[in-house]
């Protein structure tokens, strides 16, 4: 009784971590203004990334990262359905001049508007910029045509993330 309760009990995660290596083999096509993409991998660059979560690192991740001056948005063009990952910071990057927080999502808005987040756990770590800014996963199914104009700060602006290879 006592083994099929503990196998019980570990179902729900063993389930999640199936339904995540699934997102890996359907991940959108997007463009993003003023944004490239590159491997996400640990660098020492100083916009690089410090430490890369299992979960990317063994799905060949790709992260958009500006090419120019983003104002702290990410606009993104879906040119094609699938998943699309998310990496928002939400630490201190400045006063509210300009009136950016308006336009700013918080961890509810994103919820609202139908993005799962995940944790540390469900990607095997954190997703960390050599500024030690930990930040915050989520995903949504995204469809083309969509257009979208998001904003968790300041300065960075939300990183769009891909799986690139299939798991």
């Amino acid at each position: 009784m006592k083994i099929l309760l503990s196998c019980l009990l570990l179902l729900p995660s063993l389930m999640h971590a199936a339904d995540l290596r699934a997102l890996g083999k359907s991940s959108a096509t997007i463009s993003v203004l003023n944004m490239q993409p590159v491997p996400l991998v640990s660098s020492a660059n100083k916009n690089g990334w410090a430490r890369i979560p299992a979960f990317f690192s063994n799905n060949g991740a790709t992260i958009f990262t500006p090419t120019a001056s983003t104002n702290g948005v990410a606009d993104i063009e879906v040119k094609a359905d699938g998943y699309l990952f998310l990496a928002c910071n939400w630490d201190y990057q400045g006063n509210q001049s300009g009136n950016w927080e308006k336009k700013s999502w918080t961890e509810k808005n994103f919820k609202s508007k139908g993005w799962d987040q995940l944790s540390k756990k469900d990607l095997g770590g954190d997703l960390v910029k050599n500024d030690n800014r930990a930040q915050t996963i989520f995903f949504k199914r995204v469809k083309k045509g969509e257009n979208l104009r998001l904003r968790c700060n300041k300065y960075d602006p939300p990183y769009p993330i891909l799986l690139t290879s299939k798991p």
